[in-house]
């Protein structure tokens, strides 16, 4: 029987609400409501009072709990375009996106963002009708057993950090990145379930991403006759966004999805390319050759009729690659930036060779730590010892003293050995999950899979260069990702029981007859 991708419709037997869950729901539907209206009233009387009068907002708890997905889509929206922090371009102001306070708290000391504000009544709603349909909150598989226990070291280890006497906010900002991963994952597990939906996110990630190349070039044109000029347009998560474009737009055709998301992600293709090269983040190219290079070994083996392009077009980018590094060796300009990235791993230049040391002498603090506590972890809100001399950048970055660059080592500081392994094995698990579906003959299935396998190692990179374990948008993002990948093999072990189970059955029809013949 041919394995593809259905659509399962409700289980049969589901009770709809009776009396008594219908009571128990309008209780807590009370209480979710006066939580998030007690917390949209503390935005509101703080420094901006105009929220107040937002009326509107009034109706977005009624629409959620309606369709509890348009939580989970317009939080995917944000994060494409909207920055965690505001940065600054030169003398001037960055995008003008950096300015909306979608993951930043509204008032100062209220800990609370609209984003979470979101993000806590769809999983309210969403739990809530699953409670009320009597269906499973939880995926039940491999990563998401990984990503449950991964959990539950982080609560434990925030534990730790507090009986430490470790800061309260700090911990709470260093926690939040992983909740939202996983409650982002059990979501996705939930609303992308069909390849509609799966579209749908793509088409986020390719108009936010194409729009965000756009403004970067508008604000590269803007700041290019300045003297020196400034290092980077963006934010540095783009160079994980930028890279995910990418790997949409070839992986399209490579696995030959055809439609109107790879006619747009094709016409945007070099714009994106060219704000990626205008952004100077030597780690986007790193995650661009890596993911690239994950992606066409999928396509070798997945896809055997491009096996014969796919050599001959190595070897052209070969033979380009021949004329271009040493073209542009010497050079900084904008063009040059994938070579740069390259360079400065042997020649670096002066500007390259201080971020270089200070990245090294704080990992060489990072370990130091984790040896000094014998690789059983630190636990969060604990600020780093540096033990070696380091250049103090925390008027820049306030964050830099509990958060490092290095997330890989960051992590093995905060939980110890157990945390990392934890780490690692929702990583393993995540990969061999988009493996396993780029094995479906469904092409558009199976390039879900190799994205997600792919987005799987451009998490990793940027984690271990910039902080990618931090930025609430690529947390986001990925946990979406894995949401997608889970919902798709889920429905696919769905369809292959039922096709086992119709297969038993007309075994047993077929031994009936030969019985009575």
């Amino acid at each position: 029987m041919t394995r593809e991708l259905v659509s399962i419709s409700e289980p049969r037997g589901v009770q709809r609400h009776n009396g008594s869950s219908g009571t128990v729901l309008a209780v807590v539907g009370t209480l979710l409501a006066v939580i998030v209206g007690c917390a949209l009233g503390e935005l509101a009387g703080g420094r901006i009072p105009a929220l107040a009068c937002s009326a509107p907002l009034a109706v977005v708890p009624v629409l959620i709990w309606r369709r509890p997905e348009i939580g989970f889509y317009v939080t995917l929206a944000a994060t494409a375009v909207i920055e965690q922090f505001g940065y600054t371009v030169g003398p001037y102001n960055g995008a003008i996106t950096d300015e909306i306070p979608f993951f930043r708290s509204l008032t100062p000391g209220s800990g609370v963002t609209p984003a979470e504000v979101l993000l806590v009544l769809t999983c309210g709603c969403f739990v809530l009708r699953r409670i009320r349909d009597r269906q499973p909150i939880f995926p039940r598989s491999q990563l998401a057993r990984s990503i449950g226990v991964f959990l539950l070291l982080v609560l434990l280890f925030f534990v730790i950090g507090l009986v430490r006497n470790g800061d309260v906010k700090i911990a709470i900002w260093e926690l939040r990145p992983w909740f939202y991963l996983a409650a982002m994952y059990v979501l996705g597990s939930a609303f992308l379930a069909s390849k509609e939906a799966v579209r749908a996110v793509l088409w986020i990630y390719v108009v936010g991403s194409g729009a965000k190349a756009m403004y970067g070039i508008v604000i590269w044109l803007s700041v290019r006759h300045l003297y020196p000029r400034p290092d980077a347009v963006l934010a540095h998560e783009e160079s994980y966004f930028f890279g995910l474009f990418a790997l949409i737009t070839i992986g399209l055709w490579l696995f030959s999805v055809s439609g109107p998301l790879r006619t747009v992600a094709t016409a945007l293709f070099p714009f994106v390319v060219f704000a990626d090269m205008a952004n100077s983040r030597r780690e986007a190219w790193a995650i661009l050759d890596c993911t690239i290079i994950v992606l066409l070994i999928i396509t070798f083996v997945r896809v055997p009729s491009w096996r014969r392009l796919l050599c001959r077009m190595l070897v052209v980018l070969a033979l380009v690659s021949a004329v271009y590094i040493p073209a542009y060796w010497n050079r900084d300009g904008t063009l040059a930036q994938p070579d740069r990235a390259i360079r400065s791993q042997i020649a670096p230049s002066a500007r390259d060779q201080q971020s270089d040391l200070y990245r090294t002498e704080e990992n060489e603090n990072l370990e130091l730590m984790i040896h000094n506590e014998r690789s059983l972890g630190a636990g969060f809100g604990q600020a780093i010892a540096y033990v070696i001399p380091i250049a103090n950048i925390s008027s820049y970055d306030p964050a830099i003293n509990n958060i490092p660059h290095n997330g890989i080592l960051y992590v093995w500081m905060r939980m110890g050995l157990l945390g990392e392994l934890a780490f690692w094995a929702v990583i393993a698990s995540a990969i061999i999950a988009g493996c396993r579906l780029s094995a479906v003959a469904d092409r558009e299935v199976a390039f879900l899979g190799a994205l997600v396998t792919c987005a799987a190692v451009a998490y990793v990179i940027m984690g271990q260069q910039d902080m990618g374990l931090f930025w609430f948008r690529i947390a986001f993002s990925f946990g979406a990702l894995l949401g997608a990948v889970e919902a798709a093999l889920s429905r696919f072990k769905t369809a292959d029981s039922r096709g086992q189970q119709f297969e038993d059955e007309g075994r047993g029809h077929r031994g009936e007859l030969a019985h009575s013949i």
